[in-house]
């Protein structure tokens, strides 16, 4: 008997067994997932019979690699329920068995083997041992939904409106905003300013820019002579400041002690007027001297600004008269500068490149269909499709479901060169994985199978041009079957005929079982135990 779990395979000789006769049950276990064998532990085989009897056979190791040989007898007749029980480092499991029949004496043994028959016809015997030895593995045939692909050519390039050249309306150098100048991997956004184009000056604004600067040096002298006299009349009214402060604060303590007499009736009426006129004067006297010199310190003031403004427009007039003719050379769209073509005061011609900004966050697949396939292109079905790109190896992309994408369109025009229709898909790219002008190979959806029987592609061999599977009958036992291929999809291939859901193909180590199907005395002799 051949019996799976998820984890091993058993494969179990031994012989028919009669009632209080000791037998040997040959257990071979692999291991499913890397085809070896189980090399350490021990195995169990527990039986109930008909009357509840329990009966316990064990091997406490292997006799060697993948063999386990419990031995022991069986009481009663009938039925038992049985299971295999696996201890090992490799692998722990539970194999529930088919049911033992223990016969009541030999002559039923031999009834009950004849009646069995023989074995499946053109069976392919491959010991267990050199099953081992090259790692055979295999997988059951299953239901799946399989769509069928079309392999074409493809290209990562910047979507509609996402590569944009800022170029110079007119011939002239190349300055900054502030700064220094945009850099290649800068991020922009739309309507920033990336620098300026500074256009020569003309003759005649050369002059004028002449005249101009002959014009303020003129009235820079006349505003330092301006200075000069000011500052001589300024220094007459800081001496004169002083002296009126002094006049009337004598004036003010003379008229205070006139006033005192006054009250007490010792001073004269015309005393007491005098100097209260006096005080008037000099008061009169102190508040045009410090209104003067406010006056002279604001006129001083005015005339130094007047000079700092004609100083700062001496340096700054080249500059400003160009800066009224600088044009801005603005990004229209927001992305990613990949290309500057000029330096920081560099001549620039009129129309001549100077940045390229590719806006990446959303890019187009390109996928270039011959018109020879075109009648396989179904738009109807949505045209799913799933990618491979060099630059990643090992990794797929599904372009309309996993990746977030959408069918742009189906091309209306055949390329006179290539004889291709481009179908259009746009992905977004929010990691940047997708460079511009990466190479793809696009598989697009043409046809789509529900619940097919399918294997492995790696389990189809072809054998004189006829596609050829090896079905696993039991243990080391094997038989070819021809196939009726259908659709391909993603490692899996249709079985229209040939192989029933369920029947388990070899998926590794198919080309030394069609050696054993050629050559049956080499891998088929039996082995003794």
């Amino acid at each position: 008997m051949t019996v799976f779990t998820d984890d091993v395979e058993l494969f179990m000789e031994y012989p028919r067994l009669i009632r209080g006769r000791e037998a040997r049950f040959l257990a071979h276990v692999t291991v499913l997932a890397t085809g070896e064998p189980v090399r350490s532990g021990s195995v169990t085989l527990e039986a109930i019979g008909p009357d509840q009897a329990a009966v316990t056979l064990r091997a406490e190791r292997p006799a060697r690699d993948g063999l386990f040989i419990p031995v022991g007898s069986f009481e009663s007749p009938g039925m038992y329920e049985a299971r295999i029980v696996v201890e090992s480092e490799q692998v722990n499991a539970t194999i529930p068995l088919p049911g033992l029949a223990v016969y009541a004496d030999e002559q039923r043994a031999r009834a009950a083997a004849r009646a069995a028959g023989k074995g499946p016809a053109h069976a392919i015997g491959f010991l267990l041992e050199q099953q081992w030895k090259i790692g055979l593995l295999t997988e059951p045939a299953t239901h799946r939904t399989l769509v069928n692909r079309l392999l074409v050519p493809g290209r990562i390039v910047a979507a509609a409106g996402g590569t944009a050249v800022v170029s110079s309306p007119v011939a002239g150098r190349l300055v900054p905003l502030s700064g220094e100048l945009p850099r290649i991997g800068q991020r922009v956004e739309a309507g920033q300013v990336l620098a300026y184009i500074e256009p020569p000056l003309r003759a005649s604004e050369v002059a004028q820019l002449t005249a101009n600067q002959a014009w303020i040096k003129t009235l820079q002298m006349e505003l330092l002579m301006r200075r000069l006299d000011l500052e001589t009349k300024l220094l007459e009214v800081e001496q004169e400041l002083p002296q009126a402060t002094a006049r009337l604060e004598f004036a003010q303590g003379t008229y205070n002690r006139i006033a005192k007499l006054r009250e007490k009736g010792l001073g004269t009426e015309q005393q007491y007027e005098e100097e209260q006129r006096n005080l008037r004067v000099a008061q009169i006297d102190y508040e045009s001297a410090v209104a003067l010199k406010e006056s002279y310190d604001s006129v001083a003031w005015q005339l130094d600004q007047l000079r700092t403004l004609g100083q700062s427009s001496e340096v700054t007039t080249a500059a400003d008269h160009a800066a009224i003719h600088h044009l801005p050379l603005i990004a229209p769209i927001a992305g990613e500068i990949v290309s500057v073509d000029h330096i920081e005061g560099e001549h620039v011609e009129a129309q001549g490149e100077v940045y390229r900004i590719v806006e990446t966050d959303r890019v187009w697949l390109l996928a270039d269909v011959s018109e020879f396939d075109l009648a396989a292109v179904v738009e109807d079905l949505g045209l799913g499709a799933v990618m491979t790109l060099p630059a990643y190896p090992g990794r797929q992309f599904d372009v309309t479901s996993d990746a977030g994408g959408r069918l742009i369109n189906v091309g209306r025009v055949v390329d006179p060169s290539s004889r291709t229709i481009a179908v259009r898909y746009e992905l977004p790219n929010p990691d940047g994985l997708l460079r511009i002008g990466m190479l793809a190979d696009v598989f697009l959806e043409t046809k789509q199978v529900t619940d097919a029987i399918a294997i492995p592609e790696q389990a189809v061999v072809m054998d004189n041009g006829q596609p050829t599977a090896f079905v696993l009958l039991g243990g080391e036992s094997f038989q070819r079957r021809e196939l009726t291929l259908g659709v391909r999809d993603n490692g899996y291939v249709e079985i229209i005929d040939g192989i029933e859901s369920g029947e388990r193909v070899v998926t590794k180590g198919a080309y030394f079982v069609k050696l054993a199907s050629q050559s049956p005395e080499t891998f088929g002799a039996g082995h003794a135990h």
